[in-house]
């Protein structure tokens, strides 16, 4: 399970509404809602109170039930799955981030660039 399946299975089993965890958060249900569809993820200081809120580990709140121990030839091991669902968000996520910043910074130099030829004029050719 993601972390906003886990968030949203939580809530829904101390039958609290959105706007209800929100406010004991002191963020939006917005916020709330770009959890549990696992558009954001909270900061770590929402994840501790959201973590005291409904009483489980960080660790179970991220990653949902503990992973249970597998023992084989004398030695545990602990499997984990990861969902290319998880990865992919990551990898979108960054590439967001990047446009933004690359798209900002563009946008910005060509914004430069005309009001500088508009007071200086063209260079002559």
């Amino acid at each position: 399970m993601s972390f906003g399946e886990n968030l949203l299975a939580l809530r829904k089993g101390k039958n609290i509404s959105q706007d209800g965890l929100g406010g004991q958060l002191n963020v939006s249900r917005q916020t709330i809602s770009k959890w549990e569809l696992d558009e954001t993820t909270p900061e770590m200081e929402k994840l501790i109170l959201l973590s005291e809120f409904f009483n489980v580990s960080i660790d179970e709140l991220i990653k949902g039930k503990n992973p249970q121990p597998i023992v084989k030839n004398d030695t545990i091991e602990i499997e984990y799955t990861k969902t290319k669902k998880t990865e992919r968000n990551i990898i979108f996520f960054l590439l967001k981030i990047a446009g933004i910043t690359i798209g900002g910074l563009l946008l910005i130099d060509i914004i430069v660039m005309i009001i500088y030829f508009l007071i200086n004029g063209f260079p002559p050719l």
